[in-house]
């Protein structure tokens, strides 16, 4: 089984009410997925860095996840990441680890090659720093061909606009030019494949709202050397964390029986964090309900953040919805104004934030639009009947 980020010790200040219940969720999480690992037979468990928050903690956390560890029937193999690095500190030179670790646990602290099994061998690349700018799996030694050659790295693969000079850099042939049958990456915190021999397994418990595919291990199977590894996605998470969008300018009946419908179709609203972002128009008169609603909603589920900051509490005017109705170009400005003006080079900073919705058209969209049919001075006129209008607003 392949797992990695476990940030055990998460500090969770994004959701500091329900932070402590955050943190003990990843130890139960753990506890979970090692058992399916031993339901599932397999061979051994490696853990592709950031097994811990950080270097620093607690002395308690440690031994409660050394107590989940022993119970564990397999052996398992854990890498330091940029997290929990090899540093003077770290905590895997900690007495308290070190004089605790059972027998089945393997801390991967050098570069040299593992026989967990024989004629499988891991090659470990454990990090030294939180940052470096050097290729993590360059260390690696020559060994036998004939076995199945499994690496073990935390670190950015080198996919253009996703990775950063300093944050290990993994070259994406690494799995064919080092020979490996299977190459088990941690850092990034959701699922994903690279080919057929690279994976990321993300983290088993979602750490944010903005994880796409977080709340996985992966179940592996190397038939032999050069054999294509089967692998199999298994679900782990014990919380779930969503991200709502809902417009109140259609009524707040409409949005309230959207939103609840929401919520009993979970099966299990009190394990799920949400992000509510509310946007539209609300008249005052329904403010009191509005609240009643996020109330009810907090009551149901283990955490609720509202983003009201793109709604109006009072209605646009006829005189602006019809000009925005009627012409395209205040349409697609409305979604931007600023950039629309710092484009034209005559930014117009006291124009109302309440009308900004979105994140509105490209600085490149607007030069085109300008380019090809709108003058400066037709765009300069649209702004000032816009200022005007949002004035009267």
């Amino acid at each position: 089984m392949h797992t990695a980020d476990w940030q055990i010790g998460m500090k969770a200040r994004h959701v500091a009410q329900v932070g402590d219940k955050v943190r003990a969720v990843r130890l139960q999480t753990v506890r979970h997925m090692l058992q399916l690992a031993a339901e599932q037979q397999a061979d051994f468990v490696i853990v592709a860095g950031d097994i811990f928050e950080d270097n620093q903690i607690d002395n308690q956390i440690v031994q409660k996840l050394l107590s989940i560890l022993e119970q564990c029937p397999l052996p398992i193999y854990i890498l330091p990441g940029n997290h929990d690095p090899l540093t003077p500190d770290s905590i895997y030179l900690r007495p308290t680890l070190t004089n605790s670790l059972p027998a089945n646990v393997h801390i991967l602290t050098t570069f040299d090659p593992i026989e967990p099994l024989p004629g499988v061998i891991i090659l470990p690349a454990p990090t030294y720093t939180k940052k470096s700018s050097s290729n993590p799996t360059a260390k690696w030694p020559a060994v036998s061909p004939d076995a199945i050659k499994i690496g073990v790295a935390h670190g950015s693969l080198m996919i253009e606009g996703r990775y950063q000079p300093d944050d290990f850099p993994i070259p994406l042939d690494t799995a064919e030019k080092q020979g490996l049958d299977y190459l088990a990456l941690g850092h990034w915190h959701s699922l994903f494949a690279y080919g057929e021999r690279t994976f990321y397994s993300g983290t088993p418990e979602p750490t944010g709202f903005d994880e796409s595919n977080s709340g996985n291990a992966l179940l592996v199977t190397i038939e032999g050397p050069g054999q294509k590894p089967k692998v199999e996605q298994v679900r782990t998470n014990s919380l779930t964390w969503l991200m709502w969008e809902q417009d109140l300018s259609s009524g707040i009946e409409e949005s309230e029986r959207w939103l609840k419908q929401q919520v009993e179709e979970l099966d299990q609203p009190q394990t799920v964090l949400v992000r509510l972002a509310l946007y539209g128009h609300l008249s005052s008169d329904y403010s009191a309900r509005l609240t009643e609603l996020i109330q009810w909603l907090r009551a149901r589920l283990l955490y609720l953040d509202v983003d009201a900051g793109r709604l109006l509490t009072q209605p646009v005017t006829a005189g602006l919805l019809n000009m925005a109705r009627s012409q395209l170009f205040l349409q697609s400005i409305l979604g931007d104004l600023k950039v629309t003006a710092e484009v034209l080079g005559k930014p117009l900073p006291d124009l109302p934030a309440e009308l900004i919705r979105g994140t509105g058209p490209s600085e490149e969209t607007l030069r085109n639009i300008i380019e090809k049919g709108f003058l400066p001075e037709d765009v300069e006129e649209a702004l000032r009947v816009l200022a005007a209008l949002a004035e009267e607003v």
